[in-house]
């Protein structure tokens, strides 16, 4: 068992408003004894156990930490089935598990935080996402849970039409230049900082692709520029992975071809609209079978790189089942009988889940 006494001695001293030497003279031993004990560096004897407790006024079992430890345990539990629901795609049922798990543990914020997430994804709770936001902000200190809270208020706000709140959360975020990301590759040494490095790189890279989808979704582009952007980003993707080890990635390069295809669709260029959905097709396709196992980069400038194969996904299709229903959707209706579209969507269809 992990023993926390260390981390509850230094906790239950000040929540009791006493020193060290206060607990030491209690059990008539050294301050020294008590310091050691609260770095971790050894731990009281276990005929002391009772005596430190009940001097703090509470069991042996919390004085050790083992209900952290429930609690911890409790908490993975509910980590573990929120996973699966939400690579289901299963909304509702994920608030219902974080309501049950608030009613168990109401001042663990990382419940709080995952309850946002759950009811921000559901949709129609603005008020209540940006309460709990608004409340992770308040009280914790976790940059990991208040970077988080800041993304979500920025968005939601935006979403209610409050442009002013939404740049008052935005402007919270931490410069780009001051980010783990910035700092670390200077901090680290040899393999690790090349590591680092290359994580950098891909994710910058897919940083750029999301910057570009949004750069045509909200300029006035042309399907004739769109397509250019999109290219673009095609090519930056095909430099980063020239041996064509796309990993997570298949799945940008192939929605990239998709809305080439529709661009191509509104130009009434059949041919570029068929090459494009037959490399949707491809890139969907291997991104839906890549296995289970850790998958390993090979490309020279993400060599050090390794991606787990879960994808977090809150909607129930995968990617080949998404194109799928595209392409039997009323967009590509006219097309629907046309010998290369019966070839795609035959291709499609054994892999594809809707």
């Amino acid at each position: 068992m992990n023993i926390l006494i260390d981390e509850q001695l230094k906790k239950l001293r000040k929540q009791k408003g006493n020193t060290q030497e206060n607990l030491a003279n209690h059990l008539g031993i050294s301050v020294q004894s008590v310091s050691k004990w609260e770095r971790g560096e050894g731990h009281p004897d276990i005929t002391l156990l009772p005596y430190i407790a009940s001097y703090y006024n509470v069991s042996v079992d919390e004085l050790l930490g083992v209900d952290a430890i429930a609690k911890e345990k409790r908490f993975q539990d509910y980590e573990e089935r929120h996973k699966k629901l939400f690579e289901e795609g299963r909304t509702k049922e994920r608030v219902k598990l974080w309501r049950e798990a608030e009613k168990e543990f109401p001042n663990d914020l990382r419940v709080t935080a995952e309850l946002m997430y759950a009811l921000n994804t559901e949709g129609g709770n603005d008020d209540k996402v940006i309460e709990y936001g608004e409340r992770i902000l308040a009280e914790s200190t976790d940059a990991g849970l208040r970077s988080s809270a800041i993304q979500v208020l920025a968005f939601t706000s935006h979403r209610k039409g409050d442009k002013e709140a939404a740049k008052k959360y935005a402007d919270m975020a931490t410069s780009i230049c001051v980010s783990r990301e910035a700092l670390f590759p200077h901090i680290l040494d040899g393999e690790e900082a090349v590591k680092y490095c290359q994580t950098n790189i891909q994710e910058f890279v897919g940083d750029i692709g999301l910057n570009t989808q949004i750069m045509i979704g909200k300029g006035n582009y042309s399907p004739e520029d769109s397509n250019k952007a999109l290219e673009f980003m095609i090519n930056l993707y095909n430099l980063l992975y020239p041996n064509g080890d796309f990993g997570f990635y298949h799945c940008r390069v192939s929605g990239d071809y998709e809305q080439m295809a529709k661009n191509y669709l509104k130009l009434q260029n059949e041919e570029k609209m068929f090459e494009c959905l037959e490399k949707a097709t491809e890139h969907s396709i291997k991104f839906d079978t890549r296995g289970t196992s850790l998958f390993k980069y090979t490309s020279f400038m993400v060599n050090k790189v390794e991606d787990e194969l879960s994808v977090v996904k809150d909607y129930t299709e995968n990617d080949t089942g998404l194109l799928l229903k595209l392409l039997k959707s009323d967009m590509f209706k006219e097309y629907q009988s046309h010998p290369r579209m019966i070839k795609i969507i035959e291709k499609l269809t054994p892999i594809a889940i809707i």
